[in-house]
Parts: C-alpha cells; structure tokens; sequence
C-alpha cells in the first residue's frame, strides 16, 4: 500500500506574519478560546475553537491541539495547495503518521461541496480511533485536521467535530516576497541606532536617539554615516527627524534635519537580516 506522509505535507506555521490582523505564532505561548494567528503565504487565518487549546511546537510543521475535556484527544492541523479530489485519494491509499504507525479508513467517507470526513483507525492500535476531516478554500488551499484519542472517548466526538474546520478562514494568500517587507517606521522610531569604526588606535562610534516626538539627537565620531556629507556633522546636534519607507521602487530613508545645517537624507537597506545606513552597518535598540 502506498503510504502517504502527512508530515511531508504540512505548512510551516513559522511563516505567521504580522501584516495580518491576527498575531505570529509563537512557540512559547498556549492558544485559548479566543485566540487567532495567521498562516498568510497560504491565505489561512486561525481561531482557537471552543474546548480546545493549542500550541506551536517549536521548529515543527504542525499546529497541535488538545481538548480541555479530556487531553487525551489531540488535533494537529495541516494544510497543502491541494483539492479535496486529491485528499480523498490520498486518504483511501491509506497514510502513514510515523514510522510503523498507519491509518486506514473505516466506514463510508462523507464529502459535502467544500468538505469531506472520515472516520479513521490505527492498523495496529484497536484501542485508538480518530476522525480526519478536510476543507478547502477558493485560493487552492486545503486544511485537515486529524482528531485521535482513545476509542471510548473518541465515541462521544464524532458528532461534534465539525466547528474545528469552522475556525479555519480562507482569504487571498500573500506571495512570500511581499512578507519580506520591512517597516522602517515602526521598527525605528523610538529607537536609539548605532553605529561603529575601527581603526588602528580605537573604535569610533556614531550614535543617533530617534525620539517619539520625532526629535533626535547626533552624536557623530566619523562621518561614515554621513557618508558624502561635510564634517560639519560631527559631534553632537539636533533636529527633527522623518522616516520614509520603501515605497514604489523608492528607497527607504532616513531624514535628519539639522537647525543650522542642510538636511541629510540616508538610505536605509537590510540584507541578510543585517541593516545599513549609508551601506554602513549600524544597530538599533530600545532607548
């Protein structure tokens, strides 16, 4: 019998993103009733439904969940760009959970326009049961959800599994390059940013306190952050400041204006989660 992987197929819920209403998951948190998170490169938004609390393990591909009733019974949620065509094939393969632990069908499946259900067994466990349910969306996207537990408790869930698809919002997926983007704004506002020169008899540092009335303060050893710009910046002075974000092609900045001196516009990058003013590295942090 051809096995099929469930672990093989499932979305990395690392990808949660703050451009979505609900938060990032995070590892070290239990979600209640309530609590919603997001997976956007797959278009899903998540609510905790009623009697469940769940969690992200740490480095996984799952989003797991036990029942407040009786903890025995867990749910993992997983998903795919699939079809429910192809769900129900892969379920009447028959698929494997772990190495030597597999699931077959039993009794009939029941499929609905947007859903199908089935009862499942373990092949060498009688005394664990489980339901296996999948929905799909408008965007190509399909969750699942896998219910287990003991047989005897299993029994008084069957009819009352449902709501854990209900929970499940599809909305149009966001293309990965697009969570990539970096809001200067919000991250450096605030913030007090650094920057640092070696040479041979000392270091150098640059300092900038970007304050939240959009007052700042510079305190500049070397013109590196400066860079193209007269030595009339050096030492400390103030101003006001605006922060520009990557906008249609146009570079992020950050612009100082000075009391007495031009303004100084300063081109913002990240790479490699490293960031650069002026293609010089600096560092921000809390003030």
């Amino acid at each position: 019998m051809k096995q099929f992987y469930l672990f093989a197929t499932l979305i990395c819920f690392s990808l949660w993103n703050p451009l979505f209403s609900q938060e990032r998951v995070r590892s070290a948190k239990v979600y209640t009733l309530g609590d919603s998170f997001s997976a956007p490169t797959y278009g899903l938004n998540v609510s905790i439904p009623e009697s469940w609390s769940g969690f992200y393990p740490q480095d996984s591909e799952i989003f797991k969940m036990t029942n407040d009733s009786i903890q025995s019974i867990e749910c993992m949620y997983f998903a795919s760009e699939n079809s429910l065509d192809k769900i129900e094939a892969g379920w009447n393969r028959g698929f494997a959970l772990a190495q030597g632990l597999s699931m077959k069908l039993e009794g009939e499946m029941v499929r609905t326009e947007d859903m199908i259900v089935s009862r499942v067994g373990l092949t060498n466990r009688a005394d664990v049961k489980g339901v296996v349910l999948a929905k799909c969306g408008d965007f190509g996207v399909c969750v699942s959800a896998l219910v287990y537990g003991p047989t005897k408790q299993m029994k008084t869930y069957f009819t009352n599994l449902i709501p854990l698809l209900h929970s499940v919002e599809f909305v149009k997926p966001i293309p990965r390059e697009e969570l990539e983007y970096f809001d200067w704004q919000k991250e450096l506002t605030g913030k007090y940013v650094m920057a640092y020169e070696r040479d041979v008899a000392s270091k150098k540092q640059s300092q900038i306190w970007l304050y939240l009335d959009g007052t700042f303060k510079s305190k500049i050893s070397r013109t590196g952050l400066f860079k193209g710009s007269a030595g009339n910046y050096k030492g400390t002075k103030k101003g006001t400041y605006l922060i520009f974000n990557e906008d249609q092609g146009e570079p992020a900045k950050l612009v100082l204006s000075f009391s007495k001196l031009p303004e100084v516009e300063l081109p913002l990058t990240k790479k490699d989660k490293q960031f650069y003013i002026n293609d010089q590295v600096f560092y921000y942090s809390e003030m």
